[in-house]
């Protein structure tokens, strides 16, 4: 081939570089656009939560209302026969409800349903409806669609979601989505035993704001609206959270009809610690990761959480993977966008290490994507070094010197994100703190409220400096 031939088929590749990029940037922007003020995670939900019942069982996840206020339980148990009930409204720490082991934290004040025109009646079986289709995806993998991971066999007729393979023979989870469409007017979902924390949304809201908790026997949830709008083609999509990842199937009146949701959002994949995977305090509602939540806020909503408690850019934890690690897992996936958060994991490191360990990860994650990568810093806890080490990221990110990474400092940031008294001595009015509100007990981890903090923190620095970088070409 001549020279001037080279030069014409390098210019074409390079023009059809540039087109791919203009197109996944107007992607991004669209739907960063449609969801701004909008979206599950703001949207309120078709159903109130039951009220506070006295002498109840209460399970991680499921939320009450009480007093104007809704509460989460955090730590499982029987409410007392006599009491308050929950308290703790003015902070997100986890409250013991009498003397049987039952927690609770607060959500904020109760907000009122929308039921549009007309809530469904929903109910939770124990014995199967038998309404006459069951659309099992061994038979029609075809009519869902799976976001945030790959199904696998489960009882040979259902699905086990598998996201990431933490270390050899090891895949977790760290939340995940089904999504469908379906004109039938009664609709039950078949929720396999131990699927733990599960939400549904219809038509992108929720049906109740808390999760349904499903143990050690299969359920049925029912779904009905005959006697409120009808027959009528709906969304529907149910989250996993971190505890299990399960779906079992849809099913409808015979004449009904299951299709796959579209799959044209755009794809974010995440790369973090437990601030991502989760911990003992948290999230217990189902779809709660600061990952799916921050991609609800974005319309990034196909998100893979590529998230491993213990783990750093250095750090393995007990043998598992390092974000470094992830990468090729992050590029399989032909991401949209790239987020890493954190992590306090890799302080016992050296800050040049730390940066080593992060450039290269960016160096190989841009060697495989042109996709716009944000580095988030390391959570404003009071641990020694949490600067340092989150001043490395920047480093790494500035030797990038690349106009399509992005970094969003939080423990550094003036001020840091969450403020205590070791660190609220400058930039803000004297005693202004807010780490009773999201940093659980144990000093490390949020509370339920502090990962949806953190999203809207990231959503904000995304919007006032990723997404105007990606308008401007």
């Amino acid at each position: 081939m001549s020279g001037p031939d080279l030069i014409a088929r390098g210019l074409a590749v390079q023009a059809r570089a540039t087109q791919r990029a203009a197109a996944r940037h107007a992607r991004l922007l669209r739907a960063a656009d449609s969801a701004q003020g909008r979206n599950p995670a703001t949207a309120p939900p078709w159903l109130a939560p039951p009220a506070y019942a006295p002498g109840s069982a209460y399970a991680p996840g499921q939320v009450v209302a009480h007093a104007g206020a809704w509460y989460m339980c955090g730590i499982g148990g029987v409410a007392p026969a006599t009491g308050p009930g929950p308290t703790g409204r003015h902070h997100g720490q986890y409250l013991p409800d009498g003397t049987g082991g039952l927690y609770w934290t607060c959500l904020g004040g109760a907000r009122h349903p929308d039921a549009a025109d007309g809530a469904p009646v929903v109910t939770l079986l124990t014995s199967n409806p038998a309404l006459g289709a069951n659309w099992l995806p061994a038979l029609v993998p075809g009519a869902y669609a799976v976001r945030g991971a790959r199904p696998v066999p489960l009882r040979a007729s259902f699905w086990s979601l598998e996201t990431l393979e933490a270390k050899p023979d090891m895949m977790t989870c760290a939340g995940a989505s089904v999504a469908f469409d379906s004109d039938a007017d009664r609709l039950a979902l078949f929720l396999p035993a131990n699927s733990a924390q599960l939400r549904v949304l219809v038509e992108e809201r929720y049906l109740h704001p808390g999760s349904i908790v499903i143990g050690g026997q299969d359920q049925w949830l029912m779904i009905d609206w005959t006697m409120s709008s009808g027959r009528r083609i709906r969304r529907y999509e149910l989250e996993t959270g971190k505890s299990a990842a399960q779906f079992g199937c849809a099913q409808t009146g015979s004449s009904a009809m299951v299709t796959a949701a579209p799959a044209s959002d755009p794809r974010l994949v995440v790369i973090g610690d437990s601030y991502n995977a989760g911990s003992s305090y948290g999230p217990w509602l189902a779809g709660g990761s600061i990952a799916q939540l921050l991609g609800k806020r974005l319309g990034w909503r196909d998100t893979w959480n590529l998230s491993v408690g213990g783990t750093g850019y250095c750090n393995t934890g007990a043998g598992l993977r390092t974000f470094v690690d992830r990468v090729p897992q992050a590029l399989a996936l032909r991401p949209d966008a790239v987020l890493v958060m954190g992590s306090t994991n890799d302080v016992g490191y050296s800050p040049a290490t730390v940066e080593a360990a992060a450039v290269a990860m960016l160096r190989a994650l841009r060697g495989g994507t042109p996709a716009p990568i944000i580095v988030a810093g390391v959570p404003s806890i009071n641990l020694p070094g949490a600067r340092a080490t989150e001043q490395a990221l920047a480093g790494a990110v500035a030797a990038m010197a690349d106009p399509l990474t992005f970094f969003v400092p939080v423990t550094t940031a003036t001020p840091p994100w969450v403020l205590g008294g070791w660190n609220n001595a400058l930039g803000v009015p004297p005693g202004t703190a807010n780490a009773a509100l999201y940093i659980a007990g144990d000093d490390v981890h949020p509370p339920e409220i502090g990962y949806d903090y953190y999203a809207q923190r990231i959503e904000q620095a995304i919007r006032a400096q990723v997404l105007p970088a990606l308008a401007a070409g």
